[in-house]
Parts: C-alpha cells; sequence; structure tokens
C-alpha cells in the first residue's frame, strides 16, 4: 500500500498522502486547509491531464491482436473523479462552515453598540446598535443604523447604552 490506496494503481499512488489517507488531526487555521485543498485539487488537476496523455499513449501504441483491457483504465478515471469530488466537496463544506460561524457571531451582536470605521479614510466612524445581520455575497454584513458594515471591519463592542435592562439580564 502506498498513501493509503493500492500501489498497482500509478495514479492514485502518485498523489500526494494528505490526498488519500485521512488526516489524523485537524488544521488550526482555515487559511491553511483552503491552501492544502487548492493544493489538492491542482495536483489531482495535473495527474489526472498525466493519466489522460498516458492513456492516450497506450491506445496509440497498443498491439492490435492484443488490446489492452479496458476495465482497469476505466477504474483509474472511476478513482480519479471520485477524489476530485471528495475535494470539491471538503471545499464546499469549508465554505459552507465559515459563512454560518460568521452568521452566528453576528447574530451574537444584535442589540449590542458597535463601532467601525467609515466607508473611506475620511468618513466618521460608524458607532451604532446592530438590528439585523445577512450573508451578501459570502460576507457577513451587520446593519447597523442605516449602514451597513462588514464583521470583520468592527472594531469595537459594547452592550447597547439605552438598554438599561441589558446590563441586569446579561444581554
Amino acid at each position: 500500500m502506498t498513501n493509503g490506496v493500492n500501489s498497482t494503481n500509478p495514479i492514485l499512488a502518485s498523489l500526494p498522502a494528505n490526498l488519500t489517507t485521512p488526516s489524523s488531526g485537524t488544521t488550526s487555521t482555515a487559511g491553511s486547509t483552503q491552501l492544502s485543498l487548492d493544493n489538492g485539487v491542482a495536483s489531482l488537476a495535473n495527474n489526472f491531464q498525466s493519466f489522460l496523455t498516458l492513456l492516450t499513449t497506450q491506445l496509440k501504441n497498443q498491439d492490435p491482436l492484443n488490446p489492452t483491457d479496458t476495465t482497469q483504465f476505466t477504474q483509474q478515471i472511476t478513482q480519479m473523479t471520485g477524489v476530485e469530488q471528495q475535494l470539491l466537496s471538503n471545499q464546499l463544506l469549508q465554505q459552507l462552515v465559515s459563512q454560518q460561524g460568521g452568521l452566528t457571531t453576528g447574530a451574537n451582536l444584535i442589540g449590542k453598540q458597535v463601532t467601525a470605521p467609515g466607508a473611506s479614510a475620511s468618513d466618521p466612524a460608524i458607532t451604532g446598535v446592530v438590528t439585523a445581520v445577512q450573508q451578501v455575497k459570502g460576507q457577513t454584513m451587520l446593519t447597523v443604523g442605516s449602514n451597513q458594515v462588514p464583521l470583520n471591519s468592527v472594531t469595537g463592542i459594547a452592550q447597547n447604552p439605552s438598554n438599561p435592562l441589558a446590563a441586569l439580564l446579561g444581554g
């Protein structure tokens, strides 16, 4: 066995171990996970292209009296496609988790006072109570008064000063 797959399959055997062997730990940052997924997809694309080139060459040069068994080629293509689908599924799942995390964080800010820089350097800072949260093109946006503020630009968070019960009730 090589990389957790049958070593008789030269295409899958040439894949990096992180693509064919389950990880025993978790990655600490989403950025490094995304980089690993991107590298995995690029590597798979290169290996798949090499496989197709090899397949075409083998088919062109095969002995017409003793043709190559196409079952093996079909199995290899199926395995390559399966790995590709797993990588794409991982990317989509990662995007879903990051979006959900942003919405949860934003929802916890509803009713709290936030501060964020203005739209440009010359604009005054935006300060106000968060009244709504939404996803816009993959970015979590907070509604602060009449402004839409990206969650990642918030520079300060405080209890809503106009709600005297908030401090007593812990919310």
